[in-house]
């Protein structure tokens, strides 16, 4: 189960942001992997302590998983072959952590919408979410008459053989074609979703990664609103805007003397 330097980093990433965001030790944490491939990363957080629950669709993956647990003699972790899709509170409980890394750009719209609403579900602390973005709005999709853009993602050429989609452990299942959303797409899927607060991590970095993958941790917590100065229910619903903001006075009077500089 030796992963490569990537793969490596990334794991290693997401042990030290769950380590440094956990409010309690690891054997009081339930921690659920989403997409768990071979349980290397949800086996690592079961040898720290915690328990660890991992959903992968694939047969193949959840047997490897299984005999890496059984030649580690690991008591507290637990893998099902199901599609993530099937998430749900009623199914597998509460988490106090979700980890969501290298499967929500898997999945296509709406799907992918109805995904995160069920990880807020049964996530009780924070959501840990690992995942390529839209670097522009090429497609738009509405869901709930909310409008969210990003692209399309062919997962597979057409007439592509079931066998070989099933072997391929690193894809979709189920679905073609993916959906990307943007990052300011992302954003606001997540908090009407319910999570209250998102906050992106840049350190530690995947040197090797690609520019145009994020990692967020989206928290679910009661919502607060101010005592001295109640804000009004809109100002609490506003989203991130998909046109990027303007600049600052000051950034953009630099802008314009630069742009005066260079005519000359």
């Amino acid at each position: 189960m030796l992963a490569d330097g990537r793969l490596m980093r990334r794991r290693r990433r997401l042990v030290q942001i769950v380590y440094d965001l956990a409010s309690q030790p690891w054997d009081r944490l339930r921690i659920l992997d989403l997409g768990s491939l071979d349980g290397s990363i949800a086996l690592e957080f079961a040898r720290r302590g915690a328990e660890v629950v991992g959903i992968e669709v694939r047969a193949a993956s959840v047997l490897a998983a299984r005999a890496e647990q059984e030649r580690l003699q690991i008591k507290n972790a637990t893998f099902f072959q199901d599609d993530v899709r099937n998430l749900s509170k009623q199914k597998y409980g509460t988490f106090d952590v979700v980890l969501c890394a290298g499967i929500l750009y898997h999945l296509n719209a709406p799907d992918v919408f109805v995904f995160l609403e069920n990880i807020a579900e049964v996530c009780t602390g924070f959501a840990l979410i690992d995942t390529h973005v839209a670097i522009s709005a090429e497609a738009a999709v509405t869901y709930k008459g909310r409008r969210y853009t990003g692209w399309n993602y062919r997962e597979f050429p057409a007439g592509t053989p079931p066998d070989k989609i099933d072997s391929s452990l690193w894809a979709s299942s189920g679905n073609d074609e993916s959906f990307w959303p943007t990052p300011e797409s992302l954003l606001s899927a997540l908090a009407t979703a319910g999570f209250t607060s998102v906050y992106e991590c840049h350190y530690p970095v995947v040197l090797d990664g690609s520019s145009d993958r994020v990692a967020v941790v989206a928290t679910r917590r009661p919502r607060q609103n101010l005592i001295s100065q109640p804000v009004p229910e809109a100002c609490l619903n506003e989203l991130i805007p998909e046109e990027p903001l303007p600049l600052s006075p000051a950034q953009q009077e630099y802008q314009e003397q630069k742009a005066r500089t260079l005519g000359r």
